[in-house]
């Protein structure tokens, strides 16, 4: 499901806890944070921040997302030499 590939990259957030915590939210949103609101979960809108390029945001919250896919699946630390051996090896 696209909204799921989605949900990996943005912070998702209910209508309910936005109408609660809107001054929290917009905070987080002023820090570089990007929320896609949902409805019932059904994504209906999204909020970014103006004071930044959106693709910079975009670039950190991924980079983040990856981060902590990274730490919950276990992966260990990222190893330069390790990748450069695959890099070549699919080069053959």
């Amino acid at each position: 499901m696209l909204y799921s590939f989605i949900e990996l990259l943005i912070n998702t957030i209910g209508i309910f806890e936005v109408e609660t915590h809107f001054t929290k939210l917009i905070q987080r949103v002023q820090d570089g944070e990007e929320f896609l609101i949902t409805k019932r979960g059904t994504p209906v809108a999204k909020i970014i921040s103006l004071e930044k390029d959106i693709d910079q945001i975009s670039i950190n919250n991924a980079i983040n997302r990856i981060k902590k896919l990274s730490k919950e699946m276990c992966l260990g630390e990222f190893n330069w030499q390790e990748w450069k051996l695959y890099k070549d090896e699919g080069r053959r």
